[in-house]
C-alpha cells in the first residue's frame, strides 16, 4: 500500500445522518475507494442530526476503515428549526414567541460563536493523531460543515506541519454566507472571519464549491488564490441505476429541499399557480418546511400543493424522475447569485425540464439558459414566474443533455480533481 493512496478524512456529518450536506463527502469516500484509494474515515459516534438516513449506509465501501468517536457536539434537530428562527428573525416577528427566539439564538451565538459542534474537535483531533502515527498518514482531508471541524486541521498542522498535507473543503462559504451580516451578532462575526482566515492560512489546500465563493475569498486574502481551487457538487451515477420514474396522475412540479424564507420563499410561486387553475398542476415537497411557512400556505389554502418530508435518496429521486418540471428555488439576494444548489447537478442528470427562481442574474441562471435546461425567472417578479412556468410546460424538451455537461458533474470526475490536489503535492 503507497502511502500517497491512504487518506484520512474528517467528516462530521456521515451516514445514517441524512440530508443534503451528506452526499459531497459520502461521495468522495465512495469514488476514491473505485480509484484505488484507502480512506481512514473519523465521524462522531453520536449522531450530529437527528434526520438519519439508514439507506445511505449501503454506499459505504467495506473498504473503508471506519473510526467512531465521542463527541461534545450538540445534536441538532436538522434544519426545521433553524429554519423557523431564521424566518422569524427576517420578517421581524417580535411576539412573546418571535423575542423567545432572538433571545434564545443570542445565548447560542454567545455560547456557540463557531457552532454547536466544536465540542467533537477535542476527540476527532486524538483520534486523528493516533491514526496518523500508527499508519504513518500525509493525506488529509477535512469538511465543513460544520466549520469547527477545520480546527483540528490546524492543530495537526501545528503539530506535525509538512508531514501531513490537508486540504479543506468548505461546503459552504462561512463569512461570505447569505444574510452573514444581517442575522449574526457583530461579536460573532468578527469571531469567525478571525478562525476563517486562520484556518485558510493554516491548510495546504482549500477546496470551494463555486468560483463565486473562491472568488469572495481570494478578493479579501490574494495569496489564497495560489492555493486554492474549486470542486462543484454533482450527481452519482449509481443513484439512478434501475431508477423507476414515479407515476403521477396529473401534471406535476417537484421540489426536492428546504423552503423557507432565507432559501427562497415558496409562496411566490404558489400565488401564481393558484392564479392559472386551468394548468391543473399539482406541486409536491420532498424536504423540510418550517412551521411558519407551513401555516402560511394553510391560511392562503393551495389544495395543489402537497409536502411529503424528508424520503430517502433513492425514492425522492424517483418521484422526481417522474416529475413534468423539477423545481429550483433560492433566495432573492446578491450572495445567491453565486450558489449552485446541491440538488441541481442530480436534476440535470434526471434529465426533465427545471424550472429555477432565484435572484436576476446568477450562475444557475447562466447555467440553464446556456445549456437549454429548462426556465428561469426572478424569484420577486410574478410576472416572470407566470411566463417562464408557463413556456417550460408547453416548450418541447429535448429528453437528454450533452454528454460534456453531464460528465463534468458526475461524482466520478469530481473526486479525480481531488486526487489531483493530493497527488501533484
Amino acid at each position: 500500500m503507497k502511502n500517497d493512496k491512504r487518506i484520512l478524512m474528517l467528516i462530521n456529518e456521515f451516514p445514517p445522518v441524512g440530508e443534503s450536506g451528506v452526499q459531497r463527502p459520502l461521495k468522495f469516500v465512495k469514488y476514491l475507494v473505485r480509484a484505488g484509494w484507502h480512506p481512514y474515515v473519523v465521524t462522531p459516534a453520536r449522531y450530529p442530526k437527528s434526520v438519519l438516513d439508514y439507506s445511505l449506509l449501503n454506499e459505504v465501501p467495506a473498504e473503508v476503515r471506519l473510526f467512531k468517536t465521542a463527541s461534545w457536539g450538540i445534536p441538532a434537530k436538522g434544519v426545521k428549526a433553524i429554519a423557523d428562527i431564521r424566518y422569524r428573525m427576517e420578517t421581524k416577528l417580535y411576539s412573546v414567541k418571535g423575542l423567545l427566539w432572538k433571545f434564545t439564538k443570542i445565548i447560542n451565538d454567545l455560547l456557540f460563536p463557531l457552532d454547536k459542534q466544536i465540542g467533537w474537535v477535542p476527540f476527532a483531533f486524538c483520534k486523528a493523531v493516533k491514526l496518523i502515527r500508527t499508519y504513518r498518514l500525509k493525506n488529509v482531508y477535512i469538511t465543513g460543515y460544520p466549520f469547527s471541524a477545520f480546527l483540528i486541521g490546524i492543530l495537526l498542522k501545528r503539530l506535525f506541519g509538512s508531514r501531513i498535507y490537508w486540504v479543506a473543503d468548505y461546503r459552504d462559504a462561512w463569512q461570505f454566507e447569505p444574510l452573514f451580516e444581517t442575522n449574526v451578532l457583530a461579536f460573532r462575526q468578527r469571531i469567525i472571519c478571525h478562525w476563517d482566515d486562520k484556518i485558510l492560512r493554516y491548510c495546504d489546500h482549500a477546496v470551494f464549491v463555486t468560483d463565486y465563493i473562491r472568488d469572495r475569498y481570494c478578493t479579501k486574502l490574494p495569496w489564497l488564490k495560489a492555493k486554492s481551487s474549486v470542486i462543484v457538487n454533482g450527481y452519482d451515477e449509481d443513484d439512478f441505476t434501475n431508477l423507476m420514474p414515479h407515476s403521477h396522475v396529473k401534471p406535476t412540479l417537484v421540489y426536492m429541499g428546504k423552503f423557507y424564507s432565507f432559501k427562497g420563499n415558496p409562496l411566490s410561486l404558489m400565488r401564481v399557480i393558484k392564479d392559472i387553475p386551468e394548468l391543473d398542476l399539482q406541486l409536491l415537497h420532498l424536504g423540510t418546511l418550517p412551521d411558519i411557512v407551513e401555516q402560511q400556505i394553510r391560511q392562503e389554502s393551495y389544495p395543489f400543493y402537497r409536502f411529503l418530508g424528508y424520503k430517502p435518496h433513492k425514492e425522492a429521486l424517483s418521484i422526481a424522475a417522474g416529475a413534468t418540471v423539477n423545481l429550483i428555488v433560492i433566495n432573492d439576494d446578491k450572495e445567491s447569485e453565486g450558489v449552485y444548489t446541491g440538488k441541481l447537478f442530480e436534476l440535470i442528470r434526471l434529465q426533465r425540464p427545471i424550472l429555477a427562481l432565484g435572484p436576476a442574474q446568477g450562475i444557475i441562471k447562466d447555467l440553464i439558459e446556456s445549456h437549454n435546461l429548462g426556465q428561469y425567472a426572478h424569484l420577486s417578479d410574478r410576472t416572470a414566474i407566470k411566463n417562464a412556468l408557463i413556456k417550460v410546460l408547453a416548450q418541447p424538451f429535448p429528453g437528454h443533455h450533452s454528454d460534456h455537461i453531464q460528465d463534468r458533474f458526475s461524482r466520478q470526475y469530481l473526486t479525480r480533481q481531488l486526487t489531483s490536489i493530493y497527488e501533484h503535492n
